[in-house]
């Protein structure tokens, strides 16, 4: 398994996306030539337009996908901000920058021990 998978899937699925109608229009208009010099009689390439029109549609659909994620985060992200925000990070930079360099446990404690003593007023918004 590639590890920057995570990374590069995202990418991979919006070029998918993209390039999806344009390997249609592709394929079809050549089978169609095909199939209009060697059995004109015989309309085979609306099978050959089905099943693309199926692969274009998981394409736009993986991509929807990937927008509501993206977008579920960044909603996360906002109120996590509105929760905490400025006066928080604040608190944290002035911790920070008294003194000697902090650990991660320290970070992780700071951030424990704000919580506790914050009043029951900051830690019932949401």
């Amino acid at each position: 398994m590639n590890p920057l998978r995570f990374i590069t899937s995202p990418v991979s699925t919006l070029t998918r996306a993209i390039t999806a109608p344009l390997n249609f229009i592709f394929v079809v208009g050549l089978c169609l030539f095909i199939n209009w010099m060697v059995s004109p009689g015989h309309w085979w390439v609306k099978w050959v337009a089905f099943g693309m029109g199926i692969q274009v549609i998981f394409a736009w659909a993986r991509v929807a996908k990937l927008l509501f994620v993206v977008g579920v985060l960044a909603a996360v992200g906002y109120f996590v901000y509105k929760r905490y925000g400025a006066e928080a990070k604040a608190r944290y930079d002035a911790w920070r920058k008294d003194g000697e360099p902090k650990q991660p446990s320290e970070a992780v404690q700071f951030l424990i021990e704000s919580r506790a003593t914050a009043t029951p007023a900051q830690r019932s918004v949401v």
